[in-house]
């Protein structure tokens, strides 16, 4: 099989897992994410900005940040990113949780 094929295919199963997963994964970020001082804390970790940061911009705790992350990374909804910076692995507004305001 060529690269372009390969690619082609994993591009496929990628977006069937994502269509056919789309109301479990939005149903898990509403039961993890119940609040909006967590959805905005997790909308903002998205790995360029700073726990500190973010802690501030929610008036949250820092214990009560870390715990979250914590939570939703061992949850399977966040990673680490570069820095080691934890990183949202979902966009909220992909499925209608949180609205962006500019």
């Amino acid at each position: 099989m060529s690269e372009d094929a390969t690619v082609a295919l994993l591009t496929e199963i990628r977006n069937l897992v994502r269509a056919s997963s789309y109301s479990a994964i939005k149903a898990l970020l509403q039961s993890a994410l119940p609040d909006p001082q967590s959805r905005t804390a997790y909308q903002m970790l998205d790995g360029t900005k700073t726990t500190e940061q973010v802690r501030i911009a929610c008036k949250m705790s820092p214990n009560k940040l870390i715990a979250s992350a914590q939570k939703w990374t061992s949850m399977g909804l966040m990673e680490f990113g570069p820095e080691k910076r934890r990183k949202r692995l979902f966009d909220l507004t992909d499925f209608g949780l949180i609205e962006i305001t500019e």
